[in-house]
């Protein structure tokens, strides 16, 4: 009986042996487990970091191009009144000037040479006429 007992203990204490292996095996897959899934988390957190800090150049971005545009459009605004104006002036121009090509009166011409006004005596308002004025 003594040598099937002493088998029979090998028996169990290589049995032992193994679950004893086994267990710190297991040990230290979970332990890999969770340091690897630590990391993962780590990395993900450093890419909402960096997500979060280029999402806010992105908004920095965003309204410095809507101040540019709000800018552009006053301008903008500015220079099509501008047209308006300038474009108003012109037609009163093109006014005046039809006004006095339509006329032939001689006498609307020299009003002002002929009624005794010194500053407009000296300028020659038709080069290419020999008409002298008599003052």
């Amino acid at each position: 009986m003594a040598g099937t007992s002493s088998v029979s203990l090998r028996k169990y204490g290589c049995e032992d042996e193994r679950k004893r292996k086994r267990m710190i095996s297991n040990r230290e897959s979970a332990r890999r487990s969770r340091m690897k899934k630590h990391k993962y988390l780590d990395e993900l957190l450093a890419q909402v970091d960096l997500l979060k800090e280029q999402n806010n150049q992105i908004v920095t971005n965003i309204n410095m191009v809507n101040q540019l545009y709000l800018n552009m459009e006053a301008e903008n605004s500015v220079l099509k009144a501008q047209v308006v104006e300038l474009s108003h002036r012109l037609h009163c121009v093109e006014e005046i000037i039809n006004c006095m090509n339509s006329t032939n009166d001689e006498d609307l011409w020299n009003y002002n040479v002929n009624g005794g006004d010194d500053f407009l005596k000296t300028w020659d308002f038709a080069p290419w006429e020999t008409t002298t004025y008599l003052v």
